[in-house]
């Protein structure tokens, strides 16, 4: 990451490459090595290229807001130490359960669900693979949406079940928070793009992620120059960012566009609640 000035910054970004397969093909990465029978699968078909992409500073921006161009940040003191982010009992009874409330408080929402939560650790050699399992995700480098709009339709029928149809009809959304465990953050900060500059008819397509016994539908991005990037120089712990993976209401800034969805999909046994 290359600095032009405190406000910019320049870093590379992997995107989908537009390849004639996806015609025919879904993106998928298996996260397993494929099974007897079928050896003969590539692990993933995804084709990645890099682009030198500018991230604006979001310090001093007023209109960056989850309703009109997908991310936010929120303010949130962190309830744990960067010690006990390695208890993971303490992460959902107290770590989550203060984020839900100061969630609910910001979004005016009548209920939170946390549904899931990672622990990113940066290994030494990274992003240069050590050829075994990291013992903690790592940092990101392509461009992604982590949820379909289908994919959230599903997940809320999982949470749910008999109610499911009650609550898709009003108003629903899926929302990741971001924060460092440590800061001040500069070292592989967390990049956003702006929602108003995706055309997300053109630029994204759906893709599965599969594991041993369940398959999570996201949403890869072709690169577009017109997509304006953002990131939070010198972000601390109690600075949190929010961002949407899917949203019910179409008048609103998306994380997955509500009709783009895929001719491909997937089947795998046994059901994902994320």
């Amino acid at each position: 990451m290359a600095a032009i000035n405190d406000e910019i910054v320049i870093s590379d970004m992997h995107y989908l490459e537009k390849h004639e397969v996806y015609e025919r093909e879904k993106p998928y990465s298996l996260r397993f090595p494929p099974p007897n029978g079928i050896s003969q699968l590539p692990q993933s078909n995804v084709r990645r290229d890099r682009h030198q992409i500018q991230f604006r500073s979001m310090r001093g921006m007023k209109d960056l807001r989850l309703d009109n161009c997908g991310f936010e940040l929120l303010r949130s003191s962190c309830p744990i130490s960067y010690q006990d982010f390695e208890d993971s009992q303490k992460i959902q009874d107290t770590y989550l359960a203060n984020l839900a409330n100061d969630l609910k408080r910001a979004l005016k929402a009548k209920l939170i669900i946390p549904l899931d939560f990672s622990v990113r650790r940066r290994h030494e050699s990274f992003p240069v693979s050590t050829g075994e399992d990291y013992k903690y995700d790592q940092p990101t480098a392509m461009a992604h949406v982590d949820f379909t709009l289908r994919e959230g339709e599903r997940m809320i029928r999982i949470l749910f079940g008999q109610h499911a149809e009650a609550v898709l009809q009003s108003r629903w959304q899926i929302i990741n928070a971001w924060r460092p465990i440590k800061g001040p953050l500069n070292d592989w900060p967390l990049g956003l793009c702006d929602t108003r500059t995706v055309d997300f008819k053109t630029d994204t397509m759906p893709g599965d992620i599969v594991f041993r016994r369940f398959f999570t539908e996201n949403i890869q991005v072709h690169h577009n120059f017109n997509h304006v990037w953002y990131w939070l120089p010198r972000q601390t712990v109690d600075e949190v960012l929010l961002f949407k993976s899917a949203e019910s209401d179409p008048s609103c800034a998306q994380g997955a566009y509500p009709d783009r969805q895929s001719d491909f999909h997937t089947e795998t046994d046994g059901a994902h609640l994320a």
